[in-house]
């Protein structure tokens, strides 16, 4: 009868192992589901942050484009001015240089 009980407990240590084996498949299978899946949405995230780099330096080129149109606009506007009246310049010049020194020499 002790022979009928190490069998039986034998067969049903047999299916808790194979069933134990099934599982521990299953989970080896799901961990390489998320690694595959984790790559991906890391490749996803590259690609956006790149897309999203390229597109922030077209803007930025833009903007610098602007501003250097601006200040070529500015400058070539203040040169026409000095040119049309060269006594009003050299005042204001000297206006702004008195202004300046004066708050400078109050440090």
């Amino acid at each position: 009868m002790a022979q009928l009980d190490t069998t039986m407990r034998g067969k049903k240590n047999g299916h808790a192992r194979s069933a134990l084996k099934a599982r521990a498949t299953d989970v080896l299978d799901d961990f390489s589901e998320l690694r595959k899946d984790m790559t991906r949405l890391a490749e996803a995230a590259n690609k956006a942050a790149r897309d999203e780099v390229k597109h922030a330096g077209h803007r930025l080129e833009a903007i610098g484009k602007n501003m250097r149109t601006r200040a070529d606009n500015g400058a070539s506007y203040a040169i026409e001015k000095v040119r049309e009246r060269p006594a009003a310049a050299i005042g204001v010049s000297l206006g702004a240089g008195l202004l300046i020194g004066l708050l400078l020499s109050r440090r």
